[in-house]
C-alpha cells in the first residue's frame, strides 16, 4: 500500500429521496486525489430515482444498502456505520460537496493519535450563485469539548473522524435525534480527542428548500431540551 493511501476511509451517505444532486455528490467522492476510500451508501427508503443513480455507478468501492423502513436520521447514520469497514469515518450527504484534496490534505493529521477529529473551511452555497465562507477565523483547535458547548462551529461535510475514538462511545448517533444528531455525537466525541483544524476549503454545504435541515426547523427546540437534558 502506498504510504499516502495507507488509512482507509469509509465515506458515510445516508439519502432518502435525495435523486436531484446525488450525481453531484458521487462525482466529487470519486475525484478524490486519495483512493483509498469507500461509499456507504444508505439510501433510507427512497422512492425517487435514487437508486437507479447510484447502482450505475460500477466503481466496487461504492456499496450500496437499502432500507426497507424509513428511519430517523439518527438510526440511519448509525446503520450505515455498522457497515463501515475504514479506519477513519467521513461524512457526506447526498446534496453537498467535496473538492478534489480533501482527503489528501486532512488525513495526514491523523498521525498523531490524540487526534480523534479533523475539520475544514467550507462555502455555504444555494442555487442562485449565492457563496458565504464558513471560517473567517481559524478556529479553536485541540480539545474543544467546552468550546463547542458554548458555540458549536463544525459543519458536517468538513468531517473525518478516527473509528477507534467513536468506539469509546456509549453510543453513536443518539437515535431520537433528526436534525441535531451530528451536533450531538461530536461534542460528545470531543471529549475524548483532539479536533485539528485544515485551513482549506475542502467541502461545500448546498442549502436549499427541500434539506432536511430547513424542512424540520420545528425539531430543533425539541431535540435541542433532550440534548441539553443529556449532557
Amino acid at each position: 500500500m502506498d504510504p499516502i493511501n495507507k488509512l482507509k476511509v469509509s465515506v458515510i451517505m445516508n439519502c432518502h429521496n435525495g435523486e436531484r444532486y446525488l450525481d453531484q455528490a458521487i462525482e466529487s467522492v470519486l475525484k478524490q486525489t486519495y483512493t483509498n476510500w469507500e461509499i456507504i451508501f444508505w439510501d433510507n427508503k427512497s422512492i425517487d430515482n435514487t437508486s437507479k443513480i447510484i447502482r450505475s455507478y460500477k466503481d466496487q468501492r461504492i456499496k450500496y444498502y437499502y432500507s426497507e423502513e424509513y428511519n430517523k436520521l439518527g438510526k440511519a447514520r448509525n446503520l450505515a456505520l455498522d457497515k463501515a469497514s475504514g479506519e477513519l469515518i467521513a461524512f457526506l450527504d447526498c446534496d453537498d460537496l467535496w473538492l478534489p484534496k480533501k482527503l489528501e490534505l486532512q488525513i495526514p493529521f491523523f498521525d498523531d493519535p490524540e487526534v480523534g477529529i479533523a475539520i475544514s473551511n467550507s462555502i455555504f452555497f444555494n442555487n442562485k450563485g449565492k457563496e458565504k465562507l464558513l471560517y473567517k477565523r481559524v478556529p479553536k483547535q485541540g480539545f474543544v469539548f467546552k468550546e463547542l458547548l458554548e458555540s458549536y462551529y463544525i459543519s458536517m461535510e468538513t468531517v473525518i473522524i478516527r473509528k477507534s475514538k467513536l468506539k469509546i462511545l456509549s453510543e453513536y448517533f443518539d437515535e431520537r435525534f433528526e436534525v441535531i444528531e451530528e451536533f450531538d455525537l461530536f461534542i460528545r466525541l470531543s471529549k475524548y480527542c483532539k479536533l485539528v483544524y485544515v485551513n482549506k476549503i475542502l467541502g461545500k454545504w448546498r442549502i436549499h428548500e427541500s434539506s432536511l435541515t430547513w424542512k424540520r426547523k420545528d425539531l430543533f427546540p425539541k431535540e435541542t431540551r433532550l440534548f441539553i437534558k443529556k449532557i
